[in-house]
């Protein structure tokens, strides 16, 4: 597995369109194969500490990314670029 990092693999999704092309979730950043995992690039941009990774299964070039920080980031051209996703927090009486 050829550009991984050393470390624990927090989350993994292939497209559902093209089974060759993984992501998986690290605290480095996304990395991204093309090749069935032969050989991995980190997502320019991407977050860090990331838990969980996602493919929108209706539109495959759009993922999303958790962190550890609880933040979400999207990107809509198969990782290419990253936005945070803005997140409302929910009233107090709604908390436990």
């Amino acid at each position: 597995m050829g550009g991984l990092p050393t470390g624990t693999v927090n989350g993994f999704a292939v497209d559902p369109t093209n089974p060759k092309v993984m992501y998986v979730a690290m605290r480095d950043g996304i990395f991204r194969s093309d090749n069935a995992g032969g050989r991995w690039s980190p997502a320019a941009g991407g977050p860090r500490n990331v838990a969980a990774v996602a493919i929108n299964p209706e539109r495959p070039n759009e993922l999303y990314a958790a962190t550890t920080e609880g933040r979400i980031f999207v990107s809509r051209d198969a990782g290419q670029g990253w936005q945070p996703v803005p997140c409302r927090r929910a009233p107090a009486s709604v908390i436990p």
